[in-house]
């Protein structure tokens, strides 16, 4: 399930802007670097000494002043500049000056564990003051262009002398990124990279995060070592792109400190000293009260939290001016880290309070003596002997008699850090004094934090402040907008009304602010850009876009669409409906619990989605279309491959949840309510859900295990044998199918009995149905009428024709292709236009004809009215695509034979003989897919329908494995060919065609090795190939003999020693040019010249191996070798490697298949009884009757606008009025909020015995464990009194 997500406002992203890594050197770049210089030197300065006064000589002949810098290091080049005499007296006032600024821009550091970029900038300590400071405003928005924080933490404590246990640092550095990332904080340190500064900027810098978290760090800039390298040319330093500086991270000398790498801005406060400390406390202080009013919502300053970790004087001096302000910011003090943080704690805890006037008006904090001592002990022990027990002191009387502002932790406490940052903040808010706009923002940042225990201690426990309707509405908002259920549970629990909250303004607005990762948003996005898009396209300029970067805006009818098209078509949603009504922002809604489910379905949010499910009002159609928003999310997962297994089997688990808690309130509902009451939940209609029942929803949905649920199954179970009483065997009813009269004498529901007249919707107020009076039995064409039109029987007749159907066409491909002319006279109507047509192929064409308006009802009858969508709806089902393919197939075979004529003497066909012979081949193929279309009549079979599902999964997995078994196959044959046939000239198809035929069936074992050896035999030892090796040994030994010297005279020699071979040869390729004049074949290559020489090889081998013949070939025999070796190699991987594995495959389909069978047959039965449901009641091909009768009235219907909105026969038999309707649905969203409060109860029950039996486990176990050492001691002593015996 997905955890909050951290975003600003409603509908705005929550990340930092990111820092970028380099710079860049673009035109728009350089501009802007341009400007910022030009912008920092009119506005910001730095304050130097240009009175030189000499305070003592330095060992090189440089001369310091008494402002601590060399002669060397004043600015001699400014006309300002002068050389005081030494007796002169020096004041930072008199000697020091405002001047340009120097040093600012862009710097990196010198070091490996930090490749990012931070902007620094010295500036005077004169800007501590207003209205100086307030130019700072421009510098964060402007130029850094800093995001808005939700809080400020100020961070002080040790330095140089820092020594926090490890425990305490790692406690403090996760807390401190929890509570930055949560609610996009800024942080302000000193910005050294030494003590708790360095601390912060670790965990800052190895935050695993796409964007940094603004730290700034306020220092002093004549203590920052190198602090030259930072300053500038004073010469055109602004009049382009600057590169940044690189600063070094080394051991600096006493008295001075290093940068900190990984802070993201510095501020380096200046005086025109160099060593003096304390200076840059003040203009901190300063920044901290600008940032707070600067980001102030309603006259509310941001709020601040000044940490204080280990420390000394100067850390307690920033503590008690940030609880100076007033402005309700607070500190919080790590116990435990040493020097004046445990100093501090001790003072707080045991100070007390005392009445300093006598009158009770005045209060003030006092030390006991005993703790006075031993804080001065503390003091001593800490920092020595110097003056400052006193000051120190005060300062701690001072911060705890901030009681309601000051917040100790300690790591030994239960919750972390940043859960005590909240509860400081809490505890502020908390003071009857504070304003309400305080207790607003202190809301917002515990709702971002996602601490509810926190808020309703501080906030709704104490009732201090009563939030208005509209105040909670906007908590409301930012709470759902942040994922944070248990606040919204909180704030729905202290009184904020959802329905009077979820206005079309505000639905919109959740919309809109989806999370980016999740799939919804996705989908919605992709669809309002479309239509962006288009309405671009169209010349429309006046595109309303969405806020911030999120462009365009998601409208309320692009989210009914969504639900339409996940709903496959079959739901019209109310945002479409009722478009106009909610375009008006105020416009609210009837269901907001139901909508406010789909849209956390939509959002991924699941613990939000429960929470609004447990009050809707129709909970079991909610739970089933959350269902299938999670399964549709799921399956765009797979399509888009963002291949994240996290969010699918988050997906997976939800809407298993989901449809579990339908089954569950289902199961309720069946156990504890009649019949007449869970019959009627599944058929009223539910206007919440684009009316639709929840019958209907559970078959668009598909939702398997609330199909299987038995209250279901009874139900179709009524639908599947209509009127006819549901215990009349099956064969019964196929016998009386085929006998009309014998229908009249069965047994029927008591339905037309008084019994269940309430369950009869076609019953009026006074008990009287539309064709029946209540209490008389039907007359016998009404028992006709209801036999024949139930299911049942539709499908018994179904099946009767469909075999009579598949029996005639088995006659019509088998017999011979002799004209059906026995029945004319051959002189007048057998002439040679007669075709081979005959009545058997008439019925066929019949029937088949009869199936094409019943595939193009299930078209129309699609439940959505886009045409492309009603064509999508019918060919996910596999028997719809079965019969459109047989049907064209059909059309096409019987084409062919109507194409094919007779003889007028021999009664043969004469001429098309092909067209024949292609009607049979797709004849054939025709009949494979009719016999397929006929498994769905075994679907019904309980026995049966699970094998068949087991066998569609078996295919699909079979289908991936052939790709295996082709690239093992091919490459073998391929290699096995070359190999065996050298010398062949057959066609490349053949050639292929064979080695894959013989490479297929070595699969199933049938290796032939002795063939193996006769076609090898075959491809290497022909007559040529003989003939060539023998005239070429004859010429070798005969010319390096020297006998004949001439080669004419060799070659003259050698044909006439093989006169005969060579007639004969000659005489072979004779024979075989006759042969092929007489096929018309091309004439023969020069390989075909040749005697196959396969036929005369017993002649000269002698009874031996015809592998001897082939002994002086040594690449022949390479070759055979290598050729049985690829077979061996092919036989071990393919026989039995990958025939196990699919075993294997196979056996796992098999299990899981066999584990789910139960659910499997109930959702095949459910298809095929609502299918069956929809037939006409008389068979093919009598149904064409039907349709020429039903399908004008059907056309007349659809051109009037009255086409119903979901396909059902059943319409007829569950028609009520609309009172009636509104009655029925009021009575079935009782007994579901009856079966929810049953449903949590029991869950509730579950998880307190849970509690209980794991409670009773605890005492056994402890019994058990004290039992046994007691039985240890008993058995020690005896074994000491043994010794001692």
């Amino acid at each position: 399930m997905s955890m909050g997500r951290d975003t600003g406002a409603a509908g705005t992203p929550g990340d930092y802007r990111t820092i970028p890594h380099e710079s860049t050197t673009t035109a728009s770049s350089i501009t802007d670097q341009r400007t910022f210089d030009e912008w920092v030197v009119k506005n910001i300065q730095v304050r130097e000494c240009y009175k030189f006064v000499k305070e003592k000589d330095d060992v090189d002949n440089d001369p310091i002043c008494h402002c601590k810098n060399k002669l060397s290091k004043h600015p001699k080049l400014s006309s300002d500049f002068m050389e005081m005499p030494e007796e002169s007296s020096w004041t930072q006032n008199d000697n020091t000056m405002l001047t340009k600024n120097n040093a600012f821009g862009k710097i990196t550091f010198d070091v490996e564990e930090c490749s990012e970029e931070a902007q620094y900038m010295r500036i005077a300590k004169d800007y501590s003051e207003k209205p100086r400071i307030e130019i700072l405003k421009s510098l964060f928005a402007d130029f850094w262009k800093l995001d808005e924080p939700d809080l400020l933490i100020s961070v002080s404590g040790g330095a140089k002398s820092f020594n926090v246990p490890q425990d305490i640092c790692a406690s403090f550095q996760q807390g401190l990124l929890n509570a930055a990332r949560s609610t996009r904080a800024w942080i302000i340190t000193g910005g050294q990279h030494c003590g708790v500064m360095k601390l912060v900027g670790g965990v800052i810098g190895q935050s695993i995060s796409t964007t940094r978290i603004p730290t700034i760090g306020v220092g002093n800039w004549g203590k920052t070592w190198k602090n030259n390298l930072l300053v500038h040319n004073r010469s055109g330093h602004y009049g382009g792109q600057r590169e940044a500086t690189t600063y070094p991270i080394e051991p600096p000398d006493k008295g001075y400190a290093t940068l900190d790498p990984n802070h993201t801005h510095h501020f380096l406060v200046d005086d025109g000293t160099t060593g003096t400390d304390g200076i840059e406390y003040e203009f901190r202080a300063a920044l901290e009260t600008l940032i707070c009013e600067k980001f102030m919502i309603q006259n509310v300053p941001l709020p601040m939290v000044c940490i204080m970790v280990e420390g000394g004087m100067r850390s307690l001096e920033i503590a008690i001016s940030t609880l100076r302000k007033g402005t309700g910011n607070t500190l919080v003090v790590l116990k435990g880290s040493g020097r004046a943080s445990d100093i501090l704690c001790y003072g707080f805890e045991n100070s007390i309070e005392i009445d300093s006037d006598g009158t009770g008006g005045r209060k003030e904090r006092k030390m006991p003596a005993e703790c006075d001592v031993e804080i001065k002990r503390l003091i001593e022990k800490d920092f020595g002997k110097y003056k400052i027990e006193k000051q120190m002191l005060d300062l701690i009387l001072e911060i705890s008699a901030y009681r309601d502002f000051v917040t100790i932790y300690s790591i030994q406490n239960p919750e972390p850090l940043d859960f005590y940052i909240l509860s400081s903040l809490m505890k502020s808010s908390a003071n009857a004094n504070v304003l309400a706009a305080t207790k607003m923002r202190q809301m917002r940042l515990a709702i971002t934090w996602g601490h509810a225990k926190i808020a309703r201690e501080f906030i709704f426990s104490q009732k201090l402040y009563k939030f208005s309707a509209y105040e909670l509405e906007q908590l409301m908002l930012f709470a759902i907008t942040k994922q944070r259920t248990e606040f919204v549970k909180l704030l729905m629990d202290y009184g904020c009304d959802l329905k009077q909250f979820l206005t079309a303004k505000n639905l919109k607005i959740l919309f809109n602010s989806l999370d980016p990762k999740s799939g919804g948003y996705r989908l919605l996005m992709e669809k309002a850009e479309r239509k962006l898009r288009k309405m671009k396209f169209d010349g429309n300029r006046n595109v309303e876009e969405g806020p911030g970067t999120r462009t365009p805006e998601i409208q309320l009818s692009e989210v009914g669409s969504l639900l339409a098209r996940i709903m496959q078509g079959s739901y019209t949603s109310i945002f479409n409906t009722h478009k106009k009504k909610y375009e008006n922002g105020a416009a609210t809604f009837d269901n907001p619990f139901d909508l406010m489910t789909v849209y956390c379905a939509l959002d991924n949010c699941q613990d939000m989605a429960l929470l609004f499910w447990k009050k809707s009002r129709t909970p079991m159609a909610t739970g089933i279309i959350a269902h299938r928003i999670y399964n549709y999310l799921d399956m765009m997962e797979s399509k888009w491959a963002r291949m994240d297994e996290e969010m699918t089997e988050q997906l997976e688990k939800a809407a298993s949840d989901f449809e579990s808690l339908s089954y569950g309130l289902m199961t309720m509902c069946y156990h504890n309510y009649e019949k007449k009451e869970w019959v009627n939940i599944l058929e009223v209609k539910m206007i919440d859900w684009g009316n639709l029942s929840l019958f209907e929803i559970g078959q668009i949905t598909g939702a398997k295990n609330f199909l299987s649920h038995a209250a279901y199954q009874s139900y179709l179970t009524d639908i599947w044998m209509g009127e006819v009483h549901p215990s009349t065997p099956f064969f019964l009813l196929a016998f009386c199918a085929v006998l009309p009269p014998l229908p009249i004498f069965l047994k029927y529901n008591s339905k037309f009995g008084k019994k269940n007249a309430d369950l009869n919707p076609r019953t009026d107020k006074s008990g009287t149905d539309k064709d029946d009076q209540v209490g008389k039995k039907p007359n016998p064409l009404r028992r006709l009428q209801l036999f024949y039109t139930s299911p049942a029987v539709k499908f018994i007749l179904n099946g009767i024709t469909y075999l009579i159907f598949l029996g005639l066409y088995i006659c019509s491909i088998l017999e011979g292709n002799e004209c059906n002319c026995e029945d004319h006279p051959s002189d007048e109507t057998c002439g040679p236009n007669t075709n081979m047509v005959g009545w058997k192929d008439y019925y066929l064409i019949i029937f088949v004809g009869s199936t094409i308006p019943i595939e193009i009802s299930q078209v129309i009858d699609g439940n959505t009215k886009s045409v492309l969508k009603k064509f999508k709806i019918y060919f996910k089902q596999m028997y719809n695509v079965v019969d459109l393919l047989a049907i064209i197939v059909f059309t096409i075979a019987f084409t062919l034979k109507l194409s094919v004529k007779c003889n007028d003497d021999e009664r043969y066909m004469i001429y098309k003989f092909s067209n024949y012979h292609y009607f049979r081949l797709f004849s054939s193929f025709c009949f494979i897919l009719y016999s397929l279309r006929f498994i769905q009549m075994f679907e019904m079979n309980a026995k049966i329908g699970p094998k068949i599902f087991m066998l569609k999964r078996m295919a699909v997995d079979l289908f991936f494995f052939l790709f295996l078994l082709a690239v093992f196959t091919f490459s073998y044959c391929v290699a096995s060919e070359a190999l065996l046939y050298p010398f062949h000239d057959r066609p490349v198809n053949e050639t292929i065609f064979t080695a894959f035929r013989r490479s297929y069936f070595n699969v199933f074992g049938d290796l032939d090795i002795e063939g193996l050896s006769n076609r090898f035999v075959t491809g290497h030892c022909n007559e040529k190939s003989f003939m060539y090796m023998e005239y070429h040994e004859f010429i070798m030994e005969n010319h390096l003999d020297g006998t004949i010297e001439n080669l004419t005279d060799l070659r003259t020699r050698w044909e006439e020693i093989n006169e005969e071979r060579l007639k004969k040869l000659e005489d072979n390729s004779s024979k075989s040019m006759e042969k092929r004049e007489s096929a018309n074949k091309d004439p023969p290559t020069f390989l075909e010249y040749t005697d196959d020489y396969c036929e005369r090889w017993p002649e000269h081998s002698d009874g031996n191996d015809p592998l001897d013949l082939l002994e002086d070939s040594p690449v022949a025999i390479t070759n055979y070798y290598i050729c049985f070796m690829l077979l061996c190699i092919y036989v071990l991987t393919v026989n039995i490697m990958l025939i196990n594995l699919l075993i294997a495959i196979f056996s796992n389909t098999y299990s899981d298949s066999k584990a789910k069978s139960g659910i499997i047959y109930k959702t095949q039965r459910a298809s095929v009884i609502v299918e069956f449901e929809e037939r006409p009641w008389l068979p093919n091909p009598l149904s064409l009757i039907y349709f020429a009768c039903v399908s004008p009235f059907k056309m007349l219907k659809s051109c009037c606008g009255k086409q119903r909105r979901y396909s059902s026969a059943r319409k007829d038999s569950r028609k009520a009025s609309d009172s009636n309707t509104a009655a029925r649905a009021r009575r079935a969203q009782l007994i579901e909020a009856e079966c929810m409060v049953l449903h949590l109860k029991k869950e509730t029950n579950k998880k307190d015995g849970l509690v209980i039996l794991e409670a009773q486990n605890k005492k056994i176990s402890s019994a058990v464990e004290k039992i046994v050492s007691e039985l240890k001691q008993i058995t020690l002593k005896q074994h000491k009194e043994t010794l001692w015996v």
